[in-house]
Order: structure tokens, then C-alpha cells, then sequence
């Protein structure tokens, strides 16, 4: 009898991990679901205003909402993936000035005090947004 004890007591908690790692599984898929479906948006957005000739660069970026990614990864692998789609990188020739930039705190910065690419030194830009991160 208590081998038929511990054979359902093994059974059942072998079900309740199984029933836990699924849920896990599950949770994990859809928050990569997520995050696929952020930059994909962005991405999107950046392209038609590319295919418009409205905007690019770090302006273009902030137009299509760079700021809604939740982490200088997410922005990183979105400029890969705008490379990847034959344009030039966003960050433009001072790409090397953003290797040690985070990137969430800078555009959250840009997008938080209304930055203008275009009439600010980027270096300025870089250094207050480190200073406020």
C-alpha cells in the first residue's frame, strides 16, 4: 500500500512541475512575442517615413517611437534591423559616440525634454542624458 502511496504522490507532483514549466514556457513566448511585436512596429513606422523621404536618423527614430522599447537591446537590435533593410544606420557617422551610450536613457531623455536633433550637439545630448540617468 505504500508503494501505491508514493507512485500517486510521484504522479501527482510530477504533473503540478510539468503544469508549472508550461506556464513558464508559455510566459516566456509571449513576452518575446512582445518585445518582436514593439520593434516591429517601430521598425515599420521608421521605413515609411524612409519611404517618404519625411524623416531618418535619430529624428526619424524619435518619430516612430524608439522611446516605447523597453531597453537599449530592443533599440540596438531595431538599427540592426533597419541596416538589414539595405538604409544607412540611424545613428549616422557619429555611430561610434552611441558604443557606450545607453540607449534607452538617451532617447527616454530626448523624448522627455523635446530634443531637436537637428539643433543640439549630440555630444551635449549624450553627456546630459548620462547625467540624468
Amino acid at each position: 500500500m505504500t508503494i501505491e502511496i508514493l507512485i500517486g504522490t510521484g504522479g501527482l507532483l510530477l504533473s503540478v512541475l510539468t503544469y508549472f514549466a508550461g506556464v513558464q514556457r508559455t510566459q516566456k513566448r509571449l513576452s518575446k512575442d512582445e518585445r518582436n511585436s514593439r520593434i516591429q512596429e517601430v521598425l515599420n513606422k521608421y521605413m515609411g517615413f524612409r519611404r517618404t523621404n519625411y524623416t531618418d536618423g535619430l529624428d526619424g527614430l524619435k518619430k516612430a517611437g524608439i522611446a516605447t522599447l523597453t531597453s537599449d537591446s530592443e533599440m540596438r537590435e531595431l538599427i540592426d534591423l533597419i541596416v538589414k533593410h539595405g538604409e544607412d544606420s540611424p545613428l549616422g557617422g557619429k555611430a561610434h559616440l552611441f558604443n557606450t551610450v545607453d540607449l534607452k536613457a538617451f532617447f527616454d531623455y530626448a523624448v522627455k525634454n523635446q530634443i531637436d536633433f537637428f539643433s543640439v550637439k549630440l555630444e551635449d545630448i549624450i553627456i546630459k542624458a548620462r547625467n540624468e540617468g
